[in-house]
């Protein structure tokens, strides 16, 4: 079992595609009730996890959001101002 240390080395993608496996396994109805049980469990670790970094990449956002010649302002982070300027282009 790896440590929290080994856990925090690894990327948010590297999270993701363990998380895209065990739900391929849940799915392929193959595994013992305590087998997706425990899978279960270790999937919603492994969002919390997700969830967390996905937490912690918007507060950085947020902070380097530039004010204008050089300086910065913290400014929120809104998905759906990010989606409105995706659709203009």
């Amino acid at each position: 079992m790896k440590s929290k240390k080994d856990n925090q080395k690894m990327k948010f993608e590297d999270y993701l595609e363990k998380l895209e496996k065990i739900v391929q396994q849940l799915e392929e109805g193959e595994l013992t009730l305590d087998e997706s049980v425990e899978l279960y469990q270790e999937g919603m670790n492994i969002s919390k996890i997700c969830l967390k970094m996905l937490d912690q990449a918007k507060q950085r956002v947020e902070e380097l959001v530039i004010k204008g010649e050089g300086e910065y302002s913290l400014n929120p982070f809104s998905i759906n101002k990010g989606e409105n300027s995706n659709n203009e282009s």
